[in-house]
């Protein structure tokens, strides 16, 4: 037997571990930000995805729902039902542009921007989320994991130009 070819099989085998290894770290992560959101969302009094399209609708006002969708990386017809469902709320506006009849323009309506500080509920999230979290750490451990997270995005983005 080849000692290269065992030493190549070891090297396969600690690759495969160490990758599914990160598919898990990440798994967790998901899940964590996704109860916190489901948390933060129902004080608001929305649900998650309702709150991501008004943090996308305060980032991005006038946008259409094709735009939007994009954004959120979801079909059409799901983000149209959120958007229905918050129409009906009076937080968001639809307003066709007299330009263009095909296109439905999408905002928040100003009694909800007038009634809630979009800016700060966002950013109570957001901070709450990761500061809360590393605000008993090293300052030295925050720095490993923001280098390595930084690190593995590199890794991903340069290996998207190949």
């Amino acid at each position: 037997m080849n000692p290269h070819e065992d030493l190549s099989g070891l090297n396969n085998e600690l690759e495969q571990k160490q990758a599914d290894e990160i598919i898990d770290i990440f798994k967790n992560i998901k899940k964590a930000l996704s109860c916190k959101f489901k948390k933060s969302a129902k004080q608001f009094g929305f649900t998650p995805p309702q709150l991501s399209v008004i943090f996308h609708l305060y980032e991005i006002p006038s946008i259409t729902l094709n735009e939007l969708s994009d954004h959120m990386g979801l079909t059409k017809s799901t983000v149209s039902g959120i958007v229905d469902r918050l129409n009906k709320q009076g937080v968001v506006n639809r307003e066709i542009p007299k330009d263009n009849r095909r296109i439905v323009k999408l905002s928040i309506s100003e009694e909800f921007k007038n009634n809630n500080d979009i800016c700060n509920i966002k950013k109570n999230f957001l901070g709450d989320l990761i500061s809360d979290n590393i605000k008993n750490l090293d300052p030295a451990e925050v720095e490993k994991i923001i280098y390595g997270l930084r690190q593995f995005s590199l890794l991903l983005n340069n290996n998207d130009d190949k």
